[in-house]
Parts: structure tokens; sequence; C-alpha cells
């Protein structure tokens, strides 16, 4: 898990900054914040993934294509 991001149609609930704080931050929507420590948050990013009501967060790798996982 190396590349997140935040697909179009982020509606700003809050889940995702609630369930992994150091990697997320919701503002008018949600972001990445910058400098944030993936490796050491995965589970809590993939809870946030599972529990995004709309879906948009999106999970792939940085070697070859970027699929969502």
């Amino acid at each position: 898990m190396e590349n997140i991001k935040i697909k179009p149609g982020c509606i700003a609930c809050g889940a995702c900054e609630f369930l992994a704080p150091d990697v997320f931050e919701v503002t008018d929507v949600s972001r990445v914040k910058v400098g944030a420590d993936i490796k050491n948050n995965e589970k809590s990013i993939m809870a946030a993934k599972a529990a995004c009501p709309v879906g948009v967060i999106a999970i792939g790798e940085t070697t070859g294509d970027k699929k969502e996982l």
C-alpha cells in the first residue's frame, strides 16, 4: 500500500479522518495529509476505505499500474 487517492465524489462525512486521523483530514472534502506515514497506518487506512459511504478512497501501488484494491 503506497499510493492513496481520494476520487471525486467525497461528501466530507469525516469517517476516514475519524478512523485514520494521522492520514486523512477533512475540510470541504477528504484529503491525504502531506507526509502521512502510510506504512504504519495500513490497518486504519483499510478501515477508512471500508467505512467510506461513497467509496472514494482508492489504494494502489506505485510500481506498475495503479489498481484499486
